[in-house]
């Protein structure tokens, strides 16, 4: 089974980019649940700032 997930989630209001070490700390925590990142990748705002992060996510069980 395959799912997409959306990190956005940001330091603080006025932060122009997601938190990488909340991003990489939810890997961890997805990993150890038995899903497997296939991929990452970046979703850009209308001015080219990073805005988000999608992530495709495969479960092995």
């Amino acid at each position: 089974m395959r799912k997409i997930v959306n990190v956005s989630k940001k330091k603080s209001w006025f932060s122009a980019e997601p938190d990488l070490e909340l991003l990489n700390q939810q890997i961890e925590e997805i990993e150890k649940e038995g899903w497997k990142v296939i991929s990452i990748a970046t979703n850009c705002n209308l001015f080219g700032a990073i805005s988000s992060y999608s992530l495709l996510l495969e479960y092995s069980a």
